[in-house]
């Protein structure tokens, strides 16, 4: 019986025929040259991608997040960075439909969810990652708005993106109780975007610094309260964190298959490597785990359709998946050799695209304490 619906069986198989077609011939020139295929955004939002698993009242398709996740990963098999441009555009999407004014969702909802503007979503600072209180890009208030001051980093989309879901302290001395968001136009004056970063993997999506100097936003682009920021930033990482377990997905589908085919190619010793037992340990140890993450990936997805907390799941989630893509793409390069190991081959990009489950979206060691914390407190 499958799990989805008709409707989302189809967008599954459009995106599957998307990557296939359109992503897989360009996949190694995109991380080569290190740029996102924008000439691509227009099918893309014909297809739906932007808006799939949201309202239909603002534009979405209204499939469900597992359908909507296991459609990312189709993209992902074939170009990672694809796959995290539209996650991240999505975080900022989750955030707007949870903390957004009827008037703000009305406004920004229907031109994103259609594909017609692109969303970053950035909290990071150069010294502010994981510990996101640090930050100090500030927002002071005047007549009639605020005025942005300072430099985001690692802004995935920065570089494409029309509408940036931004954090700014308002109250530095409050910590993180002193956290506003707002969503700022690219147009705005005083706003810079940086030049595109030079990543080792996911190169085909687009990260930049953003540069704000004396940038007036009006009130209304406030998201949520004013020092109330921290809560919806936070929000907005729990679906990036289930987006990149989707895209290791795709990474370490792709791996499996392509070490699967080379095994059977591959002669040594007389034989098809695939014959030899250490072989085919690997190739089943690295099923079992893929299964397993899958598993869990669809449970958590449906979870979040049900309307409850899942930030502990989520966490959970993407430790275990990105162990989980780190060993299959390393077994994989094994079962390939030498030849895994030249440019010239698929594994050694998803190898590099891999490598980022473990940092991106809240580092495998600050989500282990998310998740220990969480357990200690249930059992206390």
């Amino acid at each position: 019986m499958n799990r989805y619906t008709t409707d989302e069986q189809e967008m599954i198989a459009r995106a599957k025929q998307f990557s296939d077609e359109k992503l897989r011939p360009i996949a190694r020139e995109l991380d080569e040259e290190n740029r996102f295929p924008t000439e691509l955004v227009e099918e893309m939002a014909q297809a739906g991608f932007f808006g799939a698993r949201y309202p239909q009242e603002f534009g979405g398709l209204g499939i469900s997040t597992a359908a909507a996740e296991r459609m990312a990963t189709e993209l992902a098999r074939n170009s990672a960075g694809v796959a995290l441009t539209l996650h991240v555009h999505w975080m900022a999407v989750d955030a707007i439909l949870k903390f957004g004014t009827t008037e703000q969702k009305q406004r920004w909802l229907p031109d994103l969810l259609s594909g017609k503007r692109i969303a970053a979503y950035t909290i990071s600072e150069v010294c502010a990652g994981s510990d996101a209180a640090s930050m100090q890009a500030s927002a002071a208030a005047v007549e009639g708005g605020y005025l942005l001051n300072g430099t985001k980093y690692f802004s995935t989309n920065g570089g494409i993106a029309d509408l940036l879901v931004l954090a700014f302290k308002t109250a530095p001395e409050l910590g993180a109780k002193g956290i506003s968001v707002f969503v700022v136009d690219r147009k705005a004056e005083g706003l810079k975007v940086g030049p595109n970063l030079n990543k080792m993997g996911c190169r085909s999506s687009n990260t930049t610094s953003i540069i704000l100097k004396d940038c007036f936003v009006p009130t209304k682009t406030l998201l949520g309260k004013e020092n109330g920021g921290f809560k919806v930033a936070m929000y907005g990482l729990i679906g990036g964190r289930l987006g990149m377990c989707s895209m290791g997905i795709g990474i370490a589908e792709a791996c499996l298959a392509e070490a699967a085919t080379y095994a059977n190619q591959r002669s040594a010793f007389g034989k098809p490597i695939a014959a030899l037992y250490s072989v085919q340990e690997m190739v089943a140890e690295m099923h079992v785990k893929l299964e397993a993450a899958r598993l869990l990936v669809d449970d958590v997805a449906k979870r979040m359709d049900t309307g409850v907390d899942c930030a502990v799941e989520t966490s959970t989630a993407k430790i275990f998946v990105a162990e989980t893509v780190n060993e299959v793409c390393h077994k994989s390069l094994q079962i390939f050799g030498g030849h895994g190991y030249l440019k010239t081959c698929n594994l050694e990009r998803y190898a590099r695209d891999g490598r980022l489950m473990d940092i991106g979206v809240g580092t495998s060691e600050v989500l282990k304490m998310v998740v220990g914390g969480a357990v200690l407190r249930a059992n206390a």
